[in-house]
């Protein structure tokens, strides 16, 4: 077997993530002597932004597609794209830290470049063509936000959260890791590209299938998807909630776009009772998620449980990617990104300095107190549920279209019975907001930081949804480009 280079770097393909990297270091240089963060979440910022910069200029050159180290990291538009949606969950997560970590005594250090250093991850992740950098980027994800869930030092729950996530995360990992050993027995390599062209040739049938299935599992932990979704409600109400602003989005946005890539390349060369195996995860994803949403009093966990059902709605996508379901997954993640993140940045300005007071009786009567916060809370709430013509409606028209395509039509059905349910308990929120009177003082901390990133995520909720088309064809406008550089 012939071995491609491993020395064939282009720099341009790496600059997204060389600059998340610099930009951590040199925000915990700053961090060791300035003891304000709030000089280090600007510094954060300008890396982040440098880096959707170098991204974009990528995703719009005739070199999208390469890759470097021998196909190992791959630039090709799903990756660049997936790209897009981490920087702006990054960013998003560090407004939302800007001006809450001294009121929530959790003003340390490292709080910034442990964030970006998990943004990395997502990116590496995203970009993996291979399984040993898949693995690289997981850790690289994981490790940095098993210790943001328990950043409230001396609160029982954050530190619940960050053991629970750390045990349960070392488990899924050590299923990721024996998997891929099972793949390379079975294809005597772990470039997937090469995988894939060992298992047609007829190599070890049922131990690839294995491995791949392995290798799933361990990634759907990551996910929350069924029934490696236990940790995700109880990490995401333990952790700070600007942690949880943070992880919701960008570590499931780095899962998913694993899970695509494996899915779309390594799944179809395996048996196919393992494509059935997911799509019953799938579905039992989206009920899971959204009956258990439904018993929730605080908003939080409500939202916690909601992530694990939208978690679902993105599998309809993954099972799909021969049928428009990478296009799908990335523009549902990019809506998600905004509408979710959103929700929980508003919701750190409805918790008190103890980062408690999520019931929903805390909710009564915030729209005659704070009008303008409870009618953003409202189109992020109604976004999530799939009410046109916000984002999270064409987000799942999207996906549902894919999964039909692919012969999932049982799978959408499900999908669009859940998000009647999910209405449900969205609802609940609102009317209380609206047509409840107050229990408890309305909430008094403000934060401008928090504002832009509200701002920036409703405008992105609304036009992603008033305006769908031009996301999903620029992906696809982007991908034909590439095609043709590559042919000639």
């Amino acid at each position: 077997m012939s071995f491609p280079p491993v020395l064939d770097v282009d720099w341009g393909h790496l600059a997204p993530a060389l600059t998340v990297l610099f930009t951590a270091i040199v925000a915990l240089l700053i961090a060791l002597f300035q003891k304000d963060s709030r000089l280090t979440a600007a510094v954060s910022l300008l890396g982040v932004g440098t880096a959707f910069t170098f991204n974009l200029a990528v995703f719009l050159s005739e070199s999208a597609g390469g890759a470097s180290f021998g196909l190992r990291y791959l630039a090709d538009v799903p990756a660049l794209a997936f790209n897009f949606v981490i920087l702006i969950g990054t960013a998003l997560g560090v407004l939302v830290s800007f001006d809450q970590l001294s009121r929530l005594k959790m003003e340390h250090p490292e709080y910034y470049p442990l964030m970006l250093l998990s943004a990395l991850g997502a990116i590496v992740m995203a970009a993996a063509g291979d399984l040993i950098t898949l693995l690289l980027g997981l850790e690289i994800l994981s490790l940095p936000v098993y210790v943001l869930s328990a950043w409230r030092t001396g609160a029982r729950q954050s530190e619940e959260a960050g053991m629970k996530y750390f045990l349960l995360g070392a488990f899924g990992s050590a299923i990721l890791v024996y998997g891929s050993a099972l793949l390379y027995g079975a294809a005597g390599t772990f470039v997937y590209a090469d995988v894939i062209a060992a298992l047609s040739q007829g190599s070890v049938a049922s131990l690839a299938t294995l491995g791949a299935g392995l290798v799933i599992a361990g990634l759907s932990f990551k996910a929350s998807l069924a029934p490696f979704h236990q940790w995700a409600p109880d990490v995401y109400t333990g952790a700070p909630t600007t942690v949880t602003t943070f992880m919701s989005v960008v570590v499931k946005a780095g899962a998913f776009a694993a899970l695509v890539r494996i899915a779309s390349t390594v799944l179809p060369e395996v048996a196919p009772w393992l494509t059935t195996a997911l799509a019953v995860s799938v579905a039992l994803t989206m009920v899971v998620g959204n009956l258990a949403a439904l018993m929730q009093r605080g908003v939080k966990r409500m939202l916690a449980y909601s992530a694990v059902a939208h978690a679902g709605y993105l599998g309809l996508a993954v099972l799909a990617t021969d049928f428009g379901g990478v296009e799908a997954a990335i523009w549902y993640l990019t809506a998600y990104t905004l509408m979710n993140a959103g929700a929980f940045a508003v919701l750190t300005l409805m918790v008190d300095k103890n980062d408690h007071g999520d019931d929903i009786e805390r909710f009564a009567g915030l729209g005659h107190a704070r009008p303008g916060l409870a009618a953003t809370l409202t189109v992020f709430l109604l976004s999530l549920g799939g009410i046109p013509p916000l984002a999270g409606f064409a987000g799942k028209v999207m996906v549902f279209q894919s999964a039909i395509e692919a012969g999932f039509l049982w799978l959408a059905v499900i999908g669009i019975l859940t998000s009647v349910v999910a209405l449900v308990y969205y609802f609940r929120v609102v009317a209380a907001m609206y047509f409840r009177r107050p229990e408890y003082e309305g909430p008094t901390f403000r934060s401008s930081a928090t504002q832009v990133a509200v701002a920036v995520a409703l405008v992105g909720t609304v036009l992603l949804g008033v305006i769908p088309g031009w996301w999903h064809d620029a992906i696809r406008g982007v991908a034909r480009v590439a095609q043709v550089a590559l042919g000639n």
